[in-house]
């Protein structure tokens, strides 16, 4: 009997950690009991093409097939099933996963295709259900398992959950399926928190995997030095018994490769935490703390009510001691927040100065509180997956529109990173709130269509400085900041927007200075002993009109206007959490006899 379990991911650097843990579970306590079941495991995208999928699925002949559910897939797995179903009418079709666990019978009611779901964790469930198939054959007719719900059994099952989290297997056999991927890992199950809009407020309690379990598990991460290992755990720190100590373990086990992803909430973290962290390989930890409001009526309707000057004070403390990259969310569409009162929220959050702010939009989920009490809120909302909020009574479609297009100028000019010290420069210059600033950004970008068309990286750099021009003088500053932002985010080729200074003897005097060692040694000794031109291959010189640095140094209050060499350093080993180290070279130095 043949049987797959799939996905679609939403991207290729994305992996399912559901369908892994479920095949390890079987194969681990029952394939060997069980020989006659032969398991398939495969993932694909969703922008993978559906008809090259349902040819691959059709070609394995399975009995049954198994799909994990999601808010990003669920459109195409429709789409893929209802033809899967007319070439193979005998084969059974069961869902499971987010998007369906919560309302099986109507997801049975609404898909002719589908025979089953499982609700829940699927460990259990599906070994229960293949022990079944392999004794009774593959029907579906007297099966009554917890967590599965059939059309002969239309019930919302109760689900099945691991009580020893220990005994499901490690995940991954190799790692070779995940060249190029992020990988993910949990060393919990389940919240502490019911926020109102979020799924995991109808699971309570957490449970843990053993130290001695996760211990064993991050030594294979390290051995194999997976780039980055993104843990799924709710709120990383709920339990700082399970949570320091396992952070203590990765300080001391540093391989100086592998990244380490938590979601957090910053209202915990202590001295234990900031102490241990200062201790911490740069770029060892990234952290991703859920904000989404300061609003706090809104942060008691969505039963988050964490007070923002501890979540602020906390989110800086740990941005200042400069070890981790640190991530910030908020969520526009919440209840009693308006178009003023979010981006007052956006602006308080924004000067907290973490290295990315990503500005999400509500999405109303069958299964969560705050879907019951749409109602309340006169909540209007997409039909269709990922059923994002169109308004409400507090913020309008066309108020969410213009935080849409302020979203999209975020992501390009702050999140990027590629213009970090340009568009801070820009903000103070302009006396704007942040806010107030994208959204002024976005009108001029509508103005000339902007949005209308694919952007290059390039052509926004383009347009940052056209904007700039239009409004101030000290347009020659602002394109030497910008040649900076764009020369310390690697990117490559002169361009035509930055002044290039015709220095004598420029290419020759690079290579003259690389083969100075007490020069080499002040900023990389992994050069030291390579011939220049090799060292040129991750190092860029360029001139600037002013000197910029000084200006960055001063907060952005003053440049001296003197014509200055920087040196940009890309090693990958020598990075900061900026992604290069620059460095200030003297004309008198670049240019001098000691270095020939």
């Amino acid at each position: 009997m043949k049987i797959l379990l799939m996905t679609l991911n939403s991207k290729f650097i994305h992996s399912n950690l559901a369908i892994k843990y479920i095949e390890r579970f079987w194969r681990e306590n029952h394939e060997h009991d069980h020989q006659m079941i032969e398991l398939d495991v495969k993932e694909y995208t969703i922008n993978n093409d559906m008809d090259h999928i349902l040819r691959d699925i059709h070609k394995g002949r399975y009995d049954a097939v198994f799909a994990s559910a999601y808010i990003w897939n669920i459109d195409p797995l429709s789409i893929l099933f209802s033809n899967f179903r007319k070439i193979n009418p005998k084969s059974l079709i069961i869902f499971g996963g987010p998007e369906v666990s919560y309302d099986p019978v109507d997801q049975l009611a609404k898909h002719s295709y589908l025979d089953g779901v499982i609700c829940g964790e699927g460990e259990q469930t599906f070994s229960k259900l293949l022990i079944h198939f392999s004794k009774e054959g593959l029907s579906l007719n007297d099966v009554l398992i917890n967590g599965m719900t059939t059309r002969f059994h239309p019930i919302s099952a109760e689900v099945m959950k691991v009580d020893d989290l220990d005994s499901i297997p490690f995940p991954y056999i190799n790692f070779n399926a995940y060249e190029n991927r992020i990988v993910y890992y949990e060393s919990s199950r389940g919240c502490p928190y019911s926020c109102s809009y979020c799924l995991s407020a109808a699971s309570k309690g957490v449970r843990y995997f053993s130290l001695e379990r996760v211990f064993g598990d991050l030594d294979i991460f390290l051995e194999a030095k997976i780039p980055q290992v993104k843990f799924v755990d709710r709120t990383f720190n709920i339990n700082k018994k399970h949570a320091l100590p396992i952070m203590e373990y990765l300080v001391t086990h540093d391989n100086g490769i592998t990244n380490f992803h938590f979601e957090i909430t910053a209202d915990l973290l202590d001295d234990d935490y900031f102490n241990l962290i200062s201790k911490a390989r740069h770029g060892l930890f990234q952290f991703e703390i859920g904000i989404q409001s300061t609003n706090q009526p809104t942060t008691v309707a969505i039963n988050r009510p964490i007070p923002f000057d501890t979540l602020k004070e906390k989110t800086q403390t740990l941005i200042q001691i400069e070890k981790a990259h640190v991530h910030v969310d908020l969520i526009a569409g919440l209840p009693h927040e308006n178009f003023e009162r979010f981006l007052l929220s956006f602006d308080e959050v924004f000067e907290i100065g973490a290295d990315q702010l990503q500005l999400g939009f509500l999405k109303l989920l069958k299964g969560t509180p705050l879907y019951n009490d749409k109602d309340r809120y006169d909540y209007t909302v997409r039909m269709e997956p990922p059923f994002e909020v169109l308004e409400n009574k507090f913020i309008s479609f066309d108020e969410l529109t213009k935080l849409k297009e302020m979203e999209k100028l975020v992501e390009w000019f702050y999140n990027s990173k590629k213009f970090h010290h340009s568009i801070h420069y820009f903000i103070n210059k302009s006396e704007l709130k942040p806010g107030g600033f994208f959204l002024e950004l976005a009108s001029y970008f509508i103005l000339n269509g902007y949005f209308d068309a694919p952007i290059s990286t390039y052509r926004l750099y383009e347009i940052l400085s056209n904007y700039y021009s239009s409004k101030y003088d000290d347009i020659e500053l602002f394109k030497d900041l910008l040649k900076f932002d764009y020369y310390a985010s690697n990117l490559k080729g002169q361009r035509e927007l930055f002044h290039y200074e015709d220095l004598p003897r420029f290419n020759q005097n690079r290579l003259e200075i690389l083969k100075n060692d007490d020069f080499v040694k002040s900023f990389n000794t992994q050069y030291l002993g390579l011939p220049p031109k090799q060292i040129l291959k991750n190092v860029e010189f360029i001139t600037l009109k002013y000197d910029i640095m000084a200006l960055i140094q001063s907060n952005y209050k003053s440049a001296p206007e003197r014509l200055n060499i920087v040196m940009f350093d890309y090693d990958e080993t020598n990075m900061t959490l900026h992604g290069f180290k620059a460095y200030k070279i003297k004309r008198e130095e670049f240019e001098g006899d000691r270095y020939e």
